[in-house]
């Protein structure tokens, strides 16, 4: 998106110049050498236009191509976060994240860093995929990296504190569960008033939930637009 960004704003201020030229000249001067120059603004200018015009239909489709494929990138992360457990042991979750760690995000990054928006100052797409897609993820991701030496050490036997473990996965955990308590009565008085209360706890998927629902909202409407959405 960028390159044609650049080229078609470059391309129209170069066609908008030579057209300038070209009646500036045409109505100042009226010498044969004046109608060489005209000639060659004329020139510039078609040239410049249907430049500006190839560079905008590009931007256009590496837009969609470039959204489509950061979209494609997001849910293959959030595919295999979503597979972490609460119920899985100590080790696993370790192991997990080791594994996460492992992936290669760079074509990811590498779809964010290209997103480009010609009216990013009136709309803030730009900003919102950071602010509500990107940056949570990365920020997880960033976690993941602190510890990995930590959880690599565990395993070799060089630092095998599983009180630290269980500190570090927890710090991590916060990043992608919600832990919801809930208090549902189990008995009533006569009036009907409860008199006792049973605890309850209920996870959710904190991360793949928020990011999922940003990717099936806004996101998808600057990727299609909104008539595509309706």
């Amino acid at each position: 998106m960028r390159p044609y960004k650049k080229l078609t704003i470059i391309c129209s201020f170069m066609s908008l110049f030579s057209l300038a030229m070209c009646l500036f000249l045409h109505y100042s001067f009226t010498s044969k050498e004046a109608d060489f120059w005209v000639n060659v603004s004329l020139a510039v200018f078609g040239s410049a236009l249907l430049s500006a015009l190839t560079a905008l239909v590009s931007y256009f489709h590496e837009k969609r191509t470039t959204l489509e494929s950061f979209l494609y990138h997001c849910k293959n992360l959030l595919h295999v976060i979503n597979k972490y457990q609460d119920s899985m042991s100590l080790e696993d979750k370790m192991k997990f994240y080791l594994d996460y760690h492992d992936l290669d995000k760079s074509a990811w990054n590498a779809d964010y860093g290209n997103l480009d928006f010609f009216t990013e100052k009136i709309t803030g797409s730009r900003k919102y995929i950071y602010e509500k897609i990107y940056y949570p993820i990365l920020l997880f991701n960033q976690a993941v990296n602190e510890h990995v030496w930590h959880f690599r050490w565990y395993f070799d036997g060089s630092g095998k504190s599983t009180e630290a473990m269980e500190m570090f996965v927890g710090q991590l955990e916060q990043h992608l569960l919600y832990k919801n308590e809930k208090s549902i009565p189990t008995d009533y008085d006569e009036t009907g008033k409860p008199i006792a209360f049973c605890e309850i706890t209920s996870l959710e998927s904190k991360l793949v939930q928020e990011i999922s629902r940003e990717l099936n909202g806004r996101y998808y409407t600057i990727m299609y637009g909104k008539h595509h959405r309706k």
